[in-house]
Parts: structure tokens; C-alpha cells; sequence
């Protein structure tokens, strides 16, 4: 069963650099989840990083800061976990687990959608799973 805060999250507009209700960026939506349902205070990061969709970018700003903000990386996925997610090689997306083999992520196609782990999109893709601190 996917957990109760998931669906308010679904359909939030994609906004590089976002960290709110009205749209949000991949690591903006997670930010919100962990606020609002886990009282988890992950730090700012939007001065480090100009445009979400830039993999380049993203895969600096994750290579930098991913070891900050996870405390260890788990096995399987658990609650509050963050998913980091891979494209062209280089991890530069996250997602937060939303339970049932789900992850909640964002992107800017879709806005924030909730997707099985073994979706296509997803499958082969997910670097690790992620404790926060």
C-alpha cells in the first residue's frame, strides 16, 4: 500500500528550482515530502544549481551533495527513503519512496508522478536507496 501523503503530492507542476505546492524540481519535491510529512529539514540547494533539466548540472550538484544529505545507503527500499536515480550514466534525479514498489519523483514533462520501481522509465536507472538524516 502506497503511504497516505503520497497523493496530494502527484501532479505538482515541474519548476527548476521549485520548492513548493505550486511546482517543484525533483529534489524540491523531496525536500517538501521530507518537510511536511517527516519533519526532515534537507538544506536549500537552489543557489547551486541554475536549471534542474541540466544533467551536467544535477550530476554536480548530486556528485557534491548526495554524501551530505543521505546518512547510508540501504538495501532495499524503506519509508522516507530517497531514490537516486541515473540518466545517461551519471546520477542526477531523485525520488522519494512512496511504499508498494512505488517512487514518488518529478519531471518536466509530467510534473510529479508516481511510478512502479520496475516501470520503464525507472528500470535500470535507480543508483540506490538512501537514508536521510
Amino acid at each position: 500500500m502506497m503511504y497516505d501523503w503520497v497523493y496530494k503530492y502527484i501532479g505538482i507542476p515541474f519548476v527548476s528550482n521549485g520548492r513548493s505546492m505550486q511546482g517543484c524540481d525533483c529534489y524540491g519535491l523531496v525536500r517538501l515530502v521530507l518537510r511536511n510529512e517527516y519533519n526532515i529539514e534537507l538544506p536549500e540547494l537552489s543557489n547551486d544549481y541554475i536549471n534542474a533539466r541540466n544533467v551536467a548540472e544535477t550530476a554536480k550538484l548530486f556528485k557534491d551533495n548526495i554524501p551530505v544529505l543521505t546518512a547510508s545507503e540501504i538495501l532495499e527500499p524503506q519509508e522516507k527513503a530517497v531514490a537516486v536515480i541515473t540518466e545517461r550514466n551519471r546520477p542526477c534525479h531523485i525520488g522519494i519512496i512512496a511504499g508498494d514498489g512505488y517512487i514518488l519523483h518529478t519531471n518536466f514533462k509530467t510534473g510529479s508522478v508516481c511510478q512502479r520501481v520496475s516501470h520503464p522509465s525507472l528500470r535500470g536507472r535507480i543508483e540506490g536507496y538512501y537514508n536521510v538524516r
